[in-house]
Formats: structure tokens, sequence, C-alpha cells
């Protein structure tokens, strides 16, 4: 039976971080999944780094420190590119009046109706979640961190005074001095077979994947119609509320919808072709904050956050250093989940 000093349950860019960030700093840890990197909710991300502009709250500044630590991570991970595309925004959801510019079509030039007024923010990003994901493991094996994909985490166990001390694996138990839950959607199950409560919410989302011609859509653009990137390979992503589809007809049919939109909204896109229309579960909270800390059972330490994208940097640099040090950060202290 091998010894782990640190555990990390879930291989979405979240725990992929916080594993390279524990890696980097010299510690034990191995990386586990049910499935392979980026496989659940990341999968399903628009992969947007962004805040938006006079979000003051507590919440915006912790974005506002997640874009500087992809920065960072961008200079010292290899392999992992973040785009600093700027995103253009207008509508009712998405602009700030005080700060509206224009003109759209300097910013995005294939917009068949660009807006009158839009809003344009320079600071934006982007990155391709599941290739994000595998960089930043790859980093952490680097550093000599350890990993197992396809092993399925069936509870956390003690054996002393009811303190956390391992996973169980099936019949096989790894022991950690801390377990790290970042498993997304299946957080709350982990932490109760600890005996603890960490309430989530279902909140589904639809991502639908395009063919289309490379160049089409320049950065990010997104208004109260819809939301649309594309990628270097040219694949566009256009993230989609959930209107409670129920089969893979009803999911096409949304995809279809969306892309026959996007062939109206930008020239050269009328023969972009559906790849893919799917419902990907967002790791919510009851309240919608994140959940970063130490839990009420020792031995526990918990990273949950949406929109994990963009808070995965910052996150796993200061969860790596609470984990290691046991010195609170005070950009994690609101979101506790105690």
């Amino acid at each position: 039976m091998s010894t782990h000093p640190v555990i990390v349950i879930g291989a979405g860019i979240l725990g992929a971080s916080i594993t390279y960030h524990l890696a980097a700093r010299g510690a034990d840890v191995t990386l586990v999944d049910a499935g392979l990197p980026g496989a659940g909710a990341t999968r399903h991300s628009f992969g947007w780094i962004g805040r938006a502009p006079g979000d003051l709250s507590a919440a915006g500044e912790l974005r506002a420190l997640g874009r500087l630590h992809w920065e960072r991570l961008a200079r010292e991970v290899p392999g992992l590119d973040v785009h600093w595309s700027g995103a253009l925004v207008w509508g009712d959801h998405f602009a700030s009046a005080a700060t509206r510019d224009g003109p759209a079509a300097m910013r995005e030039p294939h917009l068949t109706a660009p807006p009158a007024l839009s809003e344009f923010r320079p600071d934006d990003g982007w990155l391709n979640p599941t290739r994000a994901t595998e960089a930043l493991i790859s980093a952490a094996q680097a550093n000599g961190a350890s990993v197992r994909f396809g092993t399925p985490v069936t509870r956390l166990v003690s054996s002393r005074g009811g303190v956390i001390d391992g996973i169980e694996l099936g019949s096989e138990k790894l022991n950690a001095s801390t377990v790290v839950v970042a498993a997304g959607i299946g957080s709350s199950a982990l932490c109760a077979t600890a005996g603890l409560e960490l309430p989530m919410v279902s909140s589904p989302a639809i991502m639908v994947r395009l063919r289309a011609p490379s160049g089409i859509v320049r950065g990010i653009v997104a208004n109260d119609l819809f939301e649309a990137r594309q990628d270097v390979d040219g694949t566009v992503l256009m993230p989609l509320d959930y209107n409670k589809e129920s089969s893979t007809e009803e999911l096409m049919q949304a995809g279809e919808d969306a892309r026959r939109l996007f062939g109206e909204s930008f020239t050269g896109a009328q023969e972009a072709a559906l790849l893919s229309a799917e419902i990907g579960w967002r790791p919510m909270t009851a309240d919608g904050e994140p959940r970063v800390g130490y839990a009420g059972t020792p031995g526990v330490y918990v990273a949950v956050a949406h929109p994990g994208i963009t808070l995965a940097s910052v996150i796993g640099d200061a969860a790596a250093e609470e984990i290691l040090t046991r010195t609170a950060r005070d950009e994690l202290a609101r979101y506790r989940p105690t």
C-alpha cells in the first residue's frame, strides 16, 4: 500500500491547476479521475477568461486575479496557449452602458450587421479548456506528480479519530495527508462519504460546436442573441441556455438553430456544419459562489468554482500554498466551505 501525501480528485481544469501548483512547489501529489483529463464539465466550457468592466465585487476581484495568473501560467507551462483576443460585447446582458465604444466592424469585420454601439474588452481572452488541462497535467508530471486515470473514487476514508487520511478505489486504498476534492458536480457525493455537506445545484448548459472556415470570428463575440468564438483549427463554439432538451433529436435541433444564427450573423459562415450539441453540467454551489478551503472534517480540502476556467489559475496557486503551508490566502477568505 503506497502513501501519497496529497491526493487531488478530479482532472478538470481546476484539479489540474491545483496539481500543477502543488507539484511545482515540490509536493508529492497524485491526481485521480474516473475518466480522462478535461472530460467532464471542462470539456463543455466556453473557455472565456475575463471580468466585466466596473465589476468591483469580491468575485470580480478574484476573476481579475485569475487573468493575471493565466498570464503567468502561459509563460511557465509548455504548450499552454492563452489567446488574448479581446471580447466584443453588446446588448443588455453583456455590455456596460457607461463604457460603450465602437465601431464593431473594425473588431469583427465578418459581422453581417455590426451594432451601432458596442463595448470592446481588450483584456479578455480564451483558451481551449481540454488542451489547457492536458498541458497543466503534463507540466505537473514533469515536476514529479503521479496520475491515476480511469480510476473512480468510491469514498473518502478515515482510520483515526475521524480524520480523512485517504481514498478508496474499489478494494484499493491510497493514503494521504490531505485529500483535495475538485471533482466538479461529483464533489457533493464524495464529500457526503465523509459526512460533509456541500450543497450544489443542477446547472446544465448546451455547448454547440460547428465546423467553419478559419478566421470568421477573430475573438470573443457576445450579445443578447448568441456567444461565439473560433478555435485555431476553425471549430466554432456557441454556448446555449438549456431549455429542457431531453433527447438527441432536441439537442441536434438546438444545434441547428445555433448554426443558422451563426450563418446569418457572419459573412462566410453560411456553409458552417454542425459537429455536436452536448449538455454540460456546471459545478455550481447553491449560492453560485466558489467553495475553496479546508472543510469541517480534518484532512479534506474542497475546491469547487464557477466560472472554473477564469478562476482555476488563481485558485490553483492559492490552494497549493494553503495546503503546503497551512497559511490562509486572503483572496479565498470569503469562499470557505464552512
